[in-house]
């Protein structure tokens, strides 16, 4: 009896614990942070873009990646064209599930004049704009990538994106990744190849 009792309670907590909320919110954050966290593996990804025209101009641009433990993650942060040459490391450490912070060992061109990041006791916060169903985020590397309505489909739709454009990946398909697009004036979601986006480093 007590076996069979404790089969049940399993078998009602289970759902439960796969549901629960997770550590990190998925979505676009203030100042131009787009976060994706995937429970599978507990790996957040994440791509700062941060433009100031005029003269001079200036930008703040690289991408993020670790695992999350424990509130914070010890997480790799580098420019998607060249990741080992603009490798910096640094934590990112959550205050609750919609808001967090970033500080870096140093800082990656541009940051300094836009928002620092590595300033010793102040490190970059941001709270959740959008949320939305993102497993992680990537990075268009192609001059243009068109988006398609399904996974191999014949031809492409009028909708592309160039490169450096950030994206937030809803699912993916052997070669595919189906991803939003929420930067521009309008949303876009639809499937891309993976040969369009850069790969993170391992």
């Amino acid at each position: 009896m007590r076996r069979l009792i404790a089969i049940l309670a399993a078998a009602l907590i289970a759902p439960i614990a796969a549901n629960a909320a997770p550590p990190i919110q998925s979505g676009s954050y203030n100042d131009a942070m787009l976060i994706g966290y995937d429970p599978a593996t507990g790996v957040v990804s994440g791509y700062f873009d941060m433009q100031q025209g005029g003269t001079p101009s200036f930008s703040c641009v690289f991408y993020l990646s670790g695992k999350l433990a424990g509130g914070k993650a010890a997480i790799a942060t580098y420019f998607p064209k060249s990741p080992k040459g603009d490798l910096i490391k640094g934590v990112l450490a959550l205050t609750d599930s919609t808001h967090f912070s970033i500080g870096l060992a140093d800082e990656h061109g541009g940051c300094g004049n836009l928002e620092p990041f590595a300033q010793t006791g102040d490190p970059a916060t941001f709270d959740l704009a959008t949320a939305h169903a993102w497993t992680s985020v990537a990075v268009v590397k192609s001059a243009r990538a068109y988006f398609y309505a399904s996974p191999g489909a014949a031809a492409h739709g009028k909708a592309y994106v160039v490169e450096g454009d950030g994206l937030g990946v809803r699912a993916s398909k052997p070669g595919w990744l189906q991803v939003d697009y929420v930067d521009g004036a309008k949303p876009i979601t639809g499937w891309l190849p993976t040969s369009d986006v850069f790969s993170p480093l391992p």
